[in-house]
């Protein structure tokens, strides 16, 4: 079964792509926490460096990466449990907090169209994959 799914999914850039929409979905929801802060004394504002991480969810990087042998053991060097490296930016002296509302704002209108496409992108290949095996 699993040889059946590699070729299926994996084989279309599908995991990619979940990545992809997965890691937007995630950096909305910290935009949306910066927004929902921006009046907050103190808060500083979060994000994550998105190439670096998609990247490193699709072993694409430059570190090498660890193989497992058995389920209990420690996966090594770039894997899917580790969560994104969240990056928290040092409120200004004189500032209230370190939320700039308009790059917020753009931000999360620019990570909306990111989302936008990848999951557009993902449904294509589903809908690709469904005709391949609908079609006679």
């Amino acid at each position: 079964m699993s040889k059946i799914n590699d070729f299926i999914f994996a084989s279309n850039g599908i995991p990619k792509l979940e990545n992809y929409v997965n890691l937007t979905a995630f950096r909305h929801k910290l935009k949306a926490g910066n927004v929902s802060n921006s009046a907050t004394p103190g808060f500083k504002s979060r994000d994550i460096n998105f190439q670096k991480e998609f990247d490193n969810l699709n072993n694409s990087g430059s570190r090498l990466t660890g193989t497992t042998t058995n389920s209990a053991h420690i996966p090594l060097g770039q894997h899917n449990s580790r969560g994104p490296k969240v990056d928290d930016t040092k409120v200004q002296t004189g500032e209230i907090n370190s939320v700039d509302i308009d790059k917020e704002i753009a931000e999360m209108a620019q990570n909306e169209l990111l989302f936008t496409i990848g999951a557009r992108l993902l449904q294509r290949k589903f809908e690709g994959i469904r005709k391949a095996i609908t079609s006679k």
